[in-house]
């Protein structure tokens, strides 16, 4: 257990780089907080900040869940619950690259699939959280079958209404839900 000097200080640490942070530095944080077993709860404190260090502290859960998938899985209920209190639309939509990286908690599956959906049909939303979104939808078809001829006719329905690039990741996908759903 991280005794409480350590924790401040890099808590603190956190407070005043996060702001302008690089990748680099975020993955050496990501390391010594999975390393020294830091608590991500207590840390998300730092999303209710500024719109910069909520963003760069959103990043640094990606990171570390690229190191450490368990140590990002096991905190996504609590933080999808945070981010009903967050402000900062980006925290929201950060979970389809949480749910990418270390999949969906059982209790989370049905909030995500509706976000996810929702995510994939809007026309707000950037195309690499769209990417995202869909990864992560024809991932939940796998452990849900059903999803598949939801996702099929969605996807049918956004084609000629999306970017190219987004309409080639549509075109691939129809392709395998295709095969797998006439199964």
């Amino acid at each position: 257990m991280t005794n409480n000097f350590i924790y401040y200080d890099f808590y603190e640490e956190l407070k005043t780089e996060l702001p302008t942070s690089l990748a680099i530095q975020r993955k050496r944080w990501a390391f010594f907080i999975i390393e020294n077993k830091i608590d991500i709860k207590a840390l998300s404190i730092l999303l209710q900040s500024d719109k910069k260090t909520g963003l760069r502290y959103a990043w640094l859960l990606s990171e570390i869940g690229q190191l450490n998938a368990d140590s990002l899985f096991a905190e996504l209920p609590y933080l999808l619950k945070l981010s009903e209190q967050i402000d900062h639309f980006y925290f929201i939509e950060s979970f389809a690259t949480y749910w990418l990286i270390a999949g969906v908690p059982n209790e989370n599956e049905s909030q995500a699939i509706e976000l996810l959906f929702g995510w994939v049909l809007s026309n707000e939303i950037n195309v690499t959280t769209k990417f995202r979104a869909l990864q992560v939808l024809v991932q939940l078809c796998n452990k849900f079958p059903e999803l598949k001829n939801e996702l099929f006719i969605c996807l049918e329905d956004q084609e000629g209404k999306q970017s190219k690039d987004f309409e080639k990741k549509i075109k691939k996908v129809l392709i395998e839900l295709k095969t797998n759903c006439s199964e």
